[in-house]
């Protein structure tokens, strides 16, 4: 019995060992493969893309590295020649000697899907603002995109959205108040509910008004609706 117990704590150890082997070698593939399906998205839109030129508006690590190069997370404004600014998120694998030119108010050349502009592709870096170059940068961003904002709220069709989404970019603005990135499901007077996204001050007393879930009224391009200007609470 003592040689048969000494044999099952074996097993079952042998076990436990292949079971969290097995499980962490599928959490790693999973990793794997969002990486390497992300490179491929990411290739499509570098292949097919539109070229445009972009501004850092924010930048974190994913927590991600790959032969030493980290990967990247950058919030960026996006401003084509031929349609209003946008606002995108890409991910990017960038060289140690490229770290220091991944900051806030930094130029780069992007690529984009003109059918999904939520699909952006890093395709070159620039040199970095430096100093006060680097708030002028980022201000002559926002306020592109708070034209467009306003000029949506004055001529836009109204409809109701419901917030998916607020991620707040680390900007304070004047007044007390922070800008965060927006997105909805917006639900058109006339035609389907479609998904779409925007940028807007939010003061701080405000922010129970504009959390996740909530409802608001935002205005639209029909022509374009993958963007939207908030325009007030419910």
């Amino acid at each position: 019995m003592e040689i048969l117990g000494g044999s099952l704590i074996t097993i079952v150890t042998l076990v436990c060992t292949c079971l969290i082997t097995l499980v962490s070698l599928g959490v790693a593939g999973f990793f794997i493969y969002r990486i390497f399906k992300n490179m491929s998205g990411n290739n499509s839109v570098l292949k097919s893309g539109v070229s445009a030129p972009a501004v850092i508006i924010g930048a974190s690590d994913t927590g991600v590295t790959m032969n030493e190069s980290p990967q990247v997370r950058l919030t960026l404004q996006v401003t084509p020649a031929d349609r209003p600014p946008f606002q995108a998120v890409a991910t990017t694998f960038v060289g140690r000697l490229q770290i220091g030119m991944i900051v806030p108010g930094a130029s780069v050349t992007v690529r984009y899907d003109p059918n999904d502009i939520s699909k952006v592709a890093i395709e070159s870096l620039g040199a970095p603002a430096m100093g006060s170059a680097n708030v002028a940068a980022i201000q002559a961003a926002m306020q592109s995109q708070d034209q467009y904002y306003e000029q949506l709220r004055k001529t836009g069709e109204e409809a109701l959205a419901k917030i998916l989404t607020a991620e707040e970019m680390n900007i304070r603005v004047e007044g007390g108040g922070s800008m965060f990135r927006l997105t909805f499901e917006v639900t058109p007077r006339i035609g389907s509910p479609f998904k779409a996204e925007t940028q807007a001050a939010i003061a701080d007393s405000s922010r129970a008004k504009y959390s996740v879930g909530k409802m608001v009224y935002v205005r639209y391009d029909p022509d374009n609706k993958a963007q939207v200007a908030l325009d007030r609470a419910v």
